[in-house]
C-alpha cells in the first residue's frame, strides 16, 4: 500500500525541519519509502533487524552521502496514519528493502551529490601529458581478480578501467583475469539504467564478467588460479564496492557481496584469508582495496600472504569510510590512472608518478600518487612485506632486463629476497673449454644446478661461462664484465680484480624474452691466477636501457648493500665444492673485512644447520675480533695471545655478535671440519656470512662432497695413492685429501706412491 500524498507531505516537512534544527541541512540527503511498512515486517541491514510494530513510513537519513557504505545513517519511523515520528534508529547501512530508485523511494532532499571526479581534475592547472608507453610484460604468468559485490555503477566502472589498463597497457592475458561483478553480468544496483557505454571514453564495456561478486565467486577464482600459478608468478587482487567493520552491523572487517534480494551479506576478512590460503606459494601479490574499512584487511593479508612479496593499498584506514563518485571511486580511479598513465577520459595526471625515472610504475609509486591527489575524505594507507619492497613490485617490466641469478630461488626480481647472496649458479668455472656449452649448461636440469663446474686450477688457463636470462619484453644484447677476489664475507670493490678487458668487455648477443643464453668462455689466463686456493667471482651485465651498476658509485656500506640486493644484473659466486673422505679433515679459510674510513660492529654467522650433528667444526679467528663478541652455539676451547679457537655446534647456526672491525680491516679466519667415520655419503653445505645492522653483506659457501674417491693425497708426505693402497689406509684423517682424478693431484704437486703408482713416482 502506498503512502497517501497528505501523510507523505507531512512527514517530509517534519524531516526537513528536523535536520534544520540539527544544523545539518546542507550535509545530508533524505529519502522517503513510497510504501507503507506493515506491522510484522522488519528492516534489515546485515545483522541489524528493526521490527515494525505499527503501520509505518520510513525516512532514510543519509548522514554522509558522498561516501561508500558503510557510514552513519538513520532510519526515522513515522506512524503511517498520523504522520508523527515515533522512532529513530542509528545504523551504518541502508535497509535491504530500501531501493533508492524512483519507483520505490523519493529523494526529497538531496543537496549532496556524488563527486564528479572529472570536475575535480578540471581544477588542475599543470597536468603532465598522458603516458602511453608503459611496459607491457612481466616474468612468469600474471593473474588478476577484479571484484565488486554489492555494486553500484561507479564500482563496475572502476573494474572496467582496471581491466583495460591490464590488457592495453600491461599486456595481461584476458583468460587470466577473473572479473567478479555483482550478479555475474555488467549489472549493478541503482542507476543509470539501462546500462549504456562506459563513461570513461563513451565506448562499449569490454571486460568479460566471469563470475558473481560473491564469496563463491572469489573461491572459484582462487581455485582456478591455484591450479595454474607457479612460484615465479604474479597476482593482482582489486576489491571494490562497500565494506564494514565492528559496530556497522557486522562482527569484523568485511566487504559486502552480491545478494539477489539486496541483503547486505558480509564476506569477512577471516573468510577471505581462509579462501586465499588455497593458493600455493608464488612470487608477488599486489592488492588494491577501495571499500570502506579496507585498511582493516591490510595486516591479515600481509601476515597470511602466500607470496614472497606482498603490497596492499587501501583507500582508507580501518576506522574510516571511503569516498564514492558519480562515475568512479576517487581512490581507485587515481591508483589505476597512476598505473595507466592517464585517466579514463584520456586526460593526463597532475604530477609525475615514476619518480625515480626507471620507466615503470611500482605499487608504492601508484599508491603515493593516489594519496597525493586526494581532495575528499579518503585516508589512504598501505603496507608491504618485506618492508620497503613495494617499491620493487610492478605490473610490468622494462623492455631490456638481462640478469644473472644470485641463487636457484632467484627469478630476477629486484631486490633479492629469497636465498642467499654470493651463491650464483650462473657463473661457472671449468678447467677446460667446453665443446658444446649450450648442451652442457643450458638443459632444464643443468639450469637448476648450482654445483656445475670445477675449482680453479692453478698453473693453467681456466674458463668462465655465464648463464644470462632476459626478463624484458624485447630481444636484448649487451656486455659482461667478470672480476675475481679472495674469499671474503664482505668482498668490497676495492678487493676486486677484473678478468675481462674493461675497455672491451665480453659481448652478449641478443637474448630473447624469457630465454637463457650461455655466454663465454671468459678466459682467466694462468699468468693472472695468483696461486692455489678458492676464489670469489663477480659478474656485471650491461644492456639497453638497463645499465650495469657502477662499482665506482659505492662509497658507503649502505651503497654496497644496495648494490648487492637491488641489482639483478650484478651477482657474486663465492661457492666451491670440496671432495672429502669419511673420517677426514678439511679447512675453509675466508676474509673478514671492514670498510674504509669507518669502524664497524659486525656479526659473524656460521651456518652449520645442514651438517650432521656428529661432524666436528672449529673456528680459528683473530682474538681482537672475537674477545668482545657475544657467542651463540660456540664454545671457547683455545686462547692464545693472538688467536682464539671455538668449538661450534654442527646442525645449528653459530654467531659471534658484535665484532669490532677497524677501518679497512682484512683478517683471515679458518673453519676446520672433521667428517666422522660414520657419516653417510652425500653433499653437505655450510656457509659463513658477515652481518652489519642485521643485513647480510656477503657470504662464503662450501659444499662438502663426502664419498669414495679413487685417489687419496697425503698432505704430509705429498704422495698420492690409489684409495685402496695399504699406505693410504695408514694416512691420518688430518692429512687425507680426496681426488677424483690423478691428473688433478699431480697438478697440485703430489708425487705418485712408489707402491701403487710407481710410474708417477719421482723416487
Amino acid at each position: 500500500m502506498k503512502l497517501t500524498d497528505t501523510i507523505k507531505s507531512r512527514i517530509m516537512n517534519d524531516a526537513i525541519n528536523s535536520i534544520k534544527k540539527r544544523k545539518i541541512f546542507n550535509r545530508v540527503n533524505l529519502h522517503i519509502h513510497n510504501d507503507v511498512l506493515a506491522v510484522g515486517e522488519k528492516l534489515k541491514a546485515a545483522a541489524l533487524e528493526v521490527p515494525i510494530k505499527r503501520d509505518s513510513a520510513l525516512v532514510f537519513v543519509d548522514l554522509d552521502p558522498a561516501r561508500n557504505w558503510v557510514h552513519p545513517c538513520e532510519y526515522h519511523l513515522y506512524d503511517a496514519t498520523t504522520g508523527k515520528l515515533y522512532q529513530k534508529v542509528q545504523a551504518s547501512l541502508p535497509p535491504s528493502l530500501l531501493d533508492l530508485g524512483p519507483d520505490a523511494s523519493l529523494a526529497f532532499h538531496a543537496p549532496v551529490k556524488m563527486v564528479d571526479t572529472r570536475l575535480k581534475r578540471a581544477a588542475w592547472k599543470k597536468r603532465i601529458p598522458p603516458i602511453t608507453n608503459a611496459p607491457s610484460t612481466a616474468p612468469g604468468e600474471r593473474y588478476a581478480i577484479l571484484f565488486a559485490g554489492h555494486a553500484n555503477n561507479r564500482h563496475t566502472n572502476d573494474l572496467e578501467f582496471l581491466y583495460r589498463t591490464l590488457i592495453d597497457v600491461y599486456g595481461f592475458n584476458a583468460a587470466h583475469i577473473h572479473v567478479l561483478n555483482h550478479d555475474g553480468t555488467l549489472n549493478y544496483f541503482g542507476g543509470p539504467k539501462p546500462i549504456g557505454n562506459w563513461p570513461g571514453d563513451n565506448t562499449a564495456y569490454r571486460m568479460g564478467v566471469t563470475g558473481e561478486g560473491t564469496r563463491a565467486g572469489f573461491q572459484a577464482a582462487f581455485t582456478a588460479i591455484a591450479g595454474q600459478i607457479r612460484p615465479e608468478d604474479f597476482l593482482l587482487i582489486h576489491t571494490n564496492n562497500h565494506g564494514g567493520g565492528v559496530g556497522d552491523g557486522v562482527t569484523d572487517f568485511c566487504m559486502f557481496v552480491y545478494d539477489v534480494n539486496g541483503n547486505w551479506v558480509p564476506y569477512y576478512v577471516n573468510d577471505f584469508i581462509a579462501d586465499l590460503g588455497v593458493l600455493p606459494p608464488f612470487e608477488v601479490l599486489m592488492v588494491m582495496m577501495e571499500q570502506c574499512r579496507s585498511g582493516g584487511f591490510i595486516n591479515p593479508i600481509i601476515n597470511n600472504s602466500p607470496a614472497n612479496w606482498t603490497h596492499v593499498a587501501a583507500a582508507v584506514v580501518a576506522a574510516d569510510y571511503s569516498d564514492g563518485g558519480a562515475d568512479f571511486d576517487p581512490f581507485a580511479e587515481d591508483w589505476i590512472a597512476a598505473m595507466n598513465g592517464q585517466y579514463p577520459d584520456g586526460t593526463g595526471l597532475n604530477q609525475a608518478v615514476d619518480t625515480n625515472n626507471d620507466g615503470r610504475v611500482s605499487a608504492v609509486e601508484a599508491f603515493t600518487y593516489a594519496d597525493a591527489v586526494v581532495q575528499g575524505n579518503d585516508t589512504p594507507t598501505s603496507s608491504d612485506s618485506p618492508g620497503g619492497f613495494g617499491a620493487f613490485m610492478f605490473l610490468g617490466l622494462p623492455a631490456h632486463d638481462l640478469y644473472l641469478r644470485d641463487n636457484l630461488l632467484d627469478h630476477g626480481r629486484e631486490p633479492l629476497v629469497n636465498g642467499g647472496i654470493s651463491c650464483s649458479p650462473d657463473i661457472i668455472i671449468f678447467n677446460q673449454e667446453l665443446l658444446d656449452p649450450e648442451t652442457e649448461l643450458g638443459t632444464p636440469a643443468a639450469q637448476q644446478s648450482d654445483t656445475m663446474g670445477s675449482p680453479v686450477e692453478y698453473g693453467q688457463d681456466n674458463f668462465i661461462y655465464l648463464r644470462i636470462q632476459n626478463r624484458g619484453t624485447q630481444p636484448t644484447n649487451g656486455t659482461a664484465r667478470v672480476f675475481w677476489a679472495d674469499p671474503s664475507v664482505l668482498p668490497a670493490p676495492g678487493s676486486w680484480t677484473e678478468i675481462t678487458d674493461p675497455v672491451n668487455p665480453i659481448a652478449i648477443p641478443a637474448v630473447n624474452p624469457q630465454e637463457m643464453k650461455i655466454i663465454g668462455p671468459v678466459v682467466w689466463e694462468k699468468s693472472d691466477i695468483p696461486g692455489k686456493g678458492h676464489y670469489c667471482f663477480v659478474g656485471l651485465i650491461n644492456s639497453g636501457t638497463d645499465p650495469a651498476p657502477d662499482p665506482a658509485t659505492i662509497h658507503t656500506i649502505d651503497d654496497y648493500y644496495n648494490f648487492i640486493r637491488q641489482s639483478n644484473n650484478a651477482t657474486w659466486k663465492n661457492f666451491d665444492v670440496t671432495d672429502i673422505f669419511k673420517n677426514s679433515l678439511t679447512n675453509m679459510s675466508f676474509a673478514i673485512q671492514g670498510w674504509p674510513r669507518i669502524k664497524l660492529s659486525a656479526d659473524l654467522m656460521i651456518d652449520l644447520s645442514l651438517l650432521p650433528g656428529d661432524m666436528q667444526v672449529t673456528l680459528r679467528i683473530l682474538k681482537r675480533l672475537s674477545t668482545s663478541a657475544a657467542l651463540e652455539n660456540a664454545k671457547l676451547v683455545k686462547d692464545t695471545a693472538t688467536y682464539q679457537k671455538f668449538e661450534l655446534v654442527a646442525g645449528k647456526q653459530a654467531f659471534l655478535r658484535g665484532m669490532n672491525l677497524k677501518t679497512s680491516d682484512n683478517c683471515q679466519a679458518t673453519l676446520e671440519i672433521i667428517a666422522s667415520p660414520q657419516i653417510a655419503d652425500g653433499n653437505y653445505r655450510l656457509s659463513v656470512a658477515e652481518l652489519i645492522d642485521g643485513k647480510e653483506m656477503g657470504r662464503v659457501t662450501r659444499m662438502l662432497a663426502v664419498g669414495q674417491f679413487p685417489y687419496l693425497g697425503n698432505r704430509r708426505t705429498h704422495e698420492v695413492h690409489i684409495a685402496n693402497c695399504d699406505w693410504a689406509a695408514k694416512t691420518s684423517r688430518r692429512n687425507k685429501e680426496a681426488y677424483q682424478t690423478l691428473e688433478r693431484a699431480l697438478k697440485r704437486g703430489y708425487d705418485g706412491c712408489r707402491f701403487c703408482l710407481p710410474e708417477f713416482s719421482k723416487d
